[in-house]
């Protein structure tokens, strides 16, 4: 898979290449479709290290990045190997980088402790698969045309406490990475502290000019934010001194996790008025780069393209005598006959999916709690139960559910004679939510094969839709592991 090849021909494997997003020093990216899902991919050509060891850690990104399950990580779905190249498949994600934003934006305060805080969430789902990303920079965050933020290129991640991993932006290098001392938590919140001070500064904590200044990184501070920030961006104290905190030279006195991190963030958020906040799309709007229909092939059938071949016209003969007698039909006539010919078509298909599919039944999800209770919005049952059916499909693959809630739609062909019978379910889930005033306890119980298990997780007032996501979607993963 030789990199001019790969452009020569167009495809990568079963992927089309359409064009390069971008170039970097650890490779380039393009974007891609894969036509057998008719999706659009992101595809990332590195050249193959010489050295054994940095082949095999390059290699094995793919499997750490594909174990964090989370919207705010860029997925992984394929990787493509070569003798001299490697190629990850992973999640497109349209929109812009925050080096892109911040180069053309001075955004509001909303906006940056929304980015942090997304942040900050996915640094908690790589913690809890002992990953640290080791480079945490602002081309490595993404920010979709959804205004969903997602962080991306874990390139140098490793797991538990190593040395440092050669190949660290200057900007994202925390002081124990220049030492190449080992690596926790700790160091990617340091990251993000350098991250929090540009983007409400507007300047680097600890480069002078492109490069980095080792002896201020090391031994010196950076001046102080709140001289910093401009007039124009009223900062509440609390976030100024978590930055302060995040930026400690000693790994051991800045947080150890991201709970206070983002409790911290989340409380400065909810003081903003409500006529200013949800402003990161409207802000990073001017920035993504533009999307074309080109981006998206038509879908040609297998055999076609490359492998097709021109035909003689055939003389008119019994298949000329059925077509004309088929242009001799009426409208309703042609209709009847083609839905009765779907139907044939499709009931052994929907057969074959129901049976290759995992059949899931759900029992009513129970919501437990008081009026007074505030709990996120567009928190329900339903949503509850699509959340867990996410979950279970990076799990077990293609899923039918049944149950009255979430249950897969069934297409009546033609007639309820030609319905496909039923078929037993080989999962039952029940879920549940019991909150107090402080507290909500999560539960997710499952059956199969009468054997049972269990999890649960506690949740805290305060938390976001998007924080109550990662928390289902983790308790899933740990009732399938």
């Amino acid at each position: 898979m030789a990199l001019n090849r790969v452009v020569a021909d167009t495809h990568v494997g079963p992927y089309r290449i359409l064009r390069r997003i971008n170039r970097g020093g650890q490779g380039s990216v393009y974007l891609g479709y894969d036509r057998r899902l008719g999706r659009r991919v992101a595809i990332k050509i590195y050249r193959l290290p010489s050295a054994r060891t940095a082949r095999r850690r390059l290699l094995h990104e793919a499997q750490l990045v594909a174990s964090i399950q989370s919207p705010k990580v860029v997925q992984i779905h394929d990787v493509l190997e070569s003798r001299g190249h490697v190629a990850l498949v992973m999640e497109y994600v349209p929109g812009c980088d925050l080096e892109e934003f911040l180069a053309a934006v001075r955004p509001s305060l909303d906006s940056i402790l929304t980015i942090a805080l997304d942040i900050a969430g996915a640094l908690a789902m790589a913690r809890q698969q002992q990953i640290v990303h080791g480079d945490l920079k602002a081309s490595n965050v993404l920010i979709a045309d959804s205004g969903q933020v997602k962080l991306t290129d874990f390139g140098i991640a490793h797991r538990g406490a190593q040395g440092a991993a050669p190949g660290a932006s200057q900007s994202a290098m925390s002081p124990e990475q220049y030492l190449g001392k080992p690596l926790d938590v700790r160091s990617d919140l340091f990251a993000l502290g350098c991250l929090l001070y540009r983007m409400l500064s507007g300047a680097q904590p600890f480069m002078d000019g492109p490069r980095l200044d080792p002896r201020r990184l090391l031994e010196g501070e950076p001046q102080p934010l709140a001289e910093r920030i401009g007039g124009d961006l009223f900062v509440p104290q609390p976030v100024i001194d978590l930055v302060g905190e995040l930026l400690q030279k000693d790994p051991a006195r800045r947080p150890r996790n991201t709970h206070r991190v983002r409790q911290v963030l989340r409380s400065a958020r909810l003081e903003i008025p409500v006529a200013a906040a949800g402003s990161l799309l409207r802000d990073a709007r001017p920035c993504f780069r533009p999307e074309s229909p080109d981006d998206i092939p038509p879908q040609v059938p297998d055999d076609m393209g490359r492998h097709s071949s021109s035909r003689p016209i055939a003389p008119a003969g019994r298949w000329w005598q059925i077509r004309h007698r088929w242009t001799l039909l009426s409208w309703p006539a042609r209709w009847a006959a083609v839905i009765v010919a779907t139907a044939l078509v499709s009931v052994p298909w929907v057969v074959a999916w129901q049976i290759s599919a995992t059949r899931v039944h759900f029992d009513a999800p129970v919501l437990q709690f008081r009026p007074e209770i505030e709990l996120p919005r567009g928190l329900s049952p339903a949503w509850l139960v699509e959340q867990v059916k996410l979950a279970l499909r990076d799990r077990l693959g293609p899923i039918h559910v049944t149950g009255p809630v979430g249950a897969t739609p069934v297409s009546v062909l033609y007639s309820r004679a030609a319905e496909p019978a039923p078929i037993a379910p080989q999962e039952y889930l029940r879920l549940g939510v019991q909150c107090v005033p402080q507290f909500c306890v999560l539960r997710l119980v499952r059956e199969r094969d009468g054997a049972r298990r269990s999890q649960q997780a506690v949740l805290f007032s305060g938390m976001s839709l998007d924080d109550w996501a990662d928390t289902v979607h983790s308790v899933t993963r740990a009732v399938y592991r």
